[in-house]
């Protein structure tokens, strides 16, 4: 009674469909995986500036941001479409923005009678133009909030403080880069 017939399992109607579905799925991924592009390669275009978007990228120019949050996002957004590795291209779109921002005190020690801690409320409104046709290429209204804490010692306040502007400018340029690039990708 060992025969090989008996050591094989007839395999049941719900393990034939999920193996129906995984082979559906499977096919259903590579058709599709055609369909997709890196966003920042060379080889994505962009219609509103006829080059890619690494290139366009590289056509902003940035001018001075008002404040201590606006000099940091200036200078994370250099960094995150230009990288600063490559020679000056000439510049033929102009980012320009706005900020404004604002502390909520979120927890206050009443024996003391100072905040434990706050959030830093961060709003850049910015547009990006064509230089040559003031064509507004992309534009957009963020907010970002990042909380931190508030010591009794005055420094230790002061630099918290200073390190949530440093991550808000770092979240905000992170985020206008995105929203760009899908601007400059769907025209």
């Amino acid at each position: 009674m060992s025969s090989p017939d008996y050591a094989k399992p007839i395999p049941s109607a719900r393990t034939l469909s999920r193996r129906i579905a995984l082979a559906t799925a499977l096919l259903a991924a590579s058709f599709a995986g055609g369909c997709f592009q890196p966003l920042y390669s060379e080889a994505t275009l962009s219609p509103q500036t006829g080059g890619s978007v690494r290139s366009a990228f590289k056509s902003v120019e940035i001018p001075e941001i008002k404040g201590q949050i606006g000099h940091f996002l200036r200078n994370e957004l250099v960094f995150e479409l230009d990288g600063g590795g490559a020679p000056d291209a000439a510049k033929r779109l102009r980012f320009d923005a706005s900020i404004a921002e604002s502390i909520d005190v979120v927890t206050v020690d009443y024996l003391n009678a100072r905040a434990d801690s706050a959030v830093l409320v961060v709003t850049a409104t910015w547009s990006l133009r064509d230089k040559a046709s003031s064509k507004t290429v992309s534009s957009g209204v963020n907010t970002i909030r990042i909380p931190y804490e508030r010591s009794s010692q005055r420094f230790a306040t002061v630099r918290a403080a200073r390190d949530a502007q440093v991550r808000a400018a770092k979240s905000l340029a992170t985020i206008i880069r995105g929203q760009m690039a899908a601007d400059l990708v769907t025209g």
